[in-house]
């Protein structure tokens, strides 16, 4: 079926026809979506656009606003009474007309069975920002299918608890899952514009521990090479139309045989995966990063730590610096490490051969 435009022409010009892809396209285009989140769903706001979809049933509009959410969802969830027109629950078969207020909230799903309620380790906060010591393996966001239990969540809920709002709670930093240390976040638009500011002028220092094979030589030095993604993986790499990318290494402490080292990092651009990258690339990837290196029998993913943050305070200038340790398991294998002691690698498992685009 195609349906017509919404538009208004003149007597002497026909209305323009769209197929129903182009028109959802256009949808898009015309709608603006607020979000925001709860403790239990996900809220998605909009309001009816004066031009195009009208008389299309609400799931219908709500899977061309977002086009994974299909229609057997959409069904469900008027079921459930998780979608309203101007406040009022709405059917599956409610037809669209220019300026309803529609509300759509998506339930989250509970955490998974048996996972830890982790407390949230603040080692600075006040009314504008705090920053959050995140242990390895667990997100600092939401991603893939994980919609709960972040740190991101721990903090909305903490801040809330609080009576904060939880959208006004803010990342302005981002580490992987399996890597510990250091996020910054802040409280309201204004704090979160002026550390990103910050960010992207690189202004904010980020200091990293990171455990790797060998040595690195010499034992200070620079690794720029640009990076980006590959294509079929998860895996970035060193690529000549690639982002510009600046690491700075020091050797700080070195395994009996040379057989790793514990290294100081200064990163002065923040690309994805970039440590791990440069390590790589240069022949001393990190211990137990099963994506650039191997894994390893003692740790579940890459000896990588964001050690330290300094910024200065959105409000009073101050300049800031928060550090936090190296935690227990890495200080720990470099224990061992430094007695001369090598990790077990191991093989990849299906789930990383998959993620890596081996399978």
């Amino acid at each position: 079926m195609r349906r017509f435009a919404q538009a208004s022409y003149g007597h002497h010009m026909p209305p323009v026809e769209f197929a129903p892809a182009d028109l959802a396209a256009r949808i898009r285009n015309e709608v603006t979506m607020r979000r925001r989140q709860d403790d239990a769903h996900r809220i998605m706001e909009f309001t009816v656009g004066r031009r195009y979809g009208h008389g299309w049933t609400v799931v219908d509009y709500i899977h061309a606003l977002w086009p994974r959410y299909v229609p057997e969802l959409g069904t469900r969830w008027c079921a459930q009474g998780c979608v309203t027109i101007d406040g009022v629950p709405a059917t599956a078969d409610a037809r669209m007309a220019p300026g309803m207020c529609v509300v759509l909230a998506v339930p989250l799903p509970p955490l998974a069975s048996g996972e830890p309620a982790l407390p949230l380790e603040l080692l600075h906060q006040d009314e504008h920002l705090a920053v959050i010591h995140k242990p390895a393996g667990q997100l600092a966001h939401q991603a893939g299918r994980q919609l709960t239990g972040t740190i991101l969540d721990r903090l909305q809920a903490w801040y809330v608890g609080r009576g904060g709002r939880r959208e006004d709670v803010r990342l302005v930093n981002r580490i992987d899952r399996d890597t510990s240390g250091l996020l910054l976040a802040s409280f309201n638009l204004p704090a979160h514009v002026h550390l990103s500011r910050q960010v992207s002028e690189r202004r904010i220092g980020k200091e990293y521990l990171a455990l790797c094979h060998g040595v690195p030589d010499p034992a200070h030095g620079h690794w720029r090479e640009a990076l980006g993604p590959l294509p079929g993986s998860i895996a970035r790499g060193v690529l000549p139309d690639g982002q510009d990318a600046h690491t700075e290494y020091r050797v700080t402490e070195v395994a009996p045989g040379g057989g790793a080292a514990s290294l100081h990092i200064d990163l002065h651009t923040g690309r994805q995966h970039q440590i791990r990258v440069h390590a790589a690339h240069h022949g001393h990837p990190l211990i137990g990063d099963w994506v650039y290196g191997a894994p390893c029998a003692e740790l579940a993913g890459q000896a990588l730590h964001a050690h330290a943050l300094a910024f200065n305070h959105p409000v009073s200038e101050t300049a800031l610096r928060v550090v936090a340790p190296l935690p227990p398991d890495l200080a720990q294998l470099w224990q061992r490490l430094a007695t001369g002691w090598l990790p077990t690698r191991t093989a990849l498992d299906a789930e990383q051969r998959s993620r890596l685009g081996l399978a």
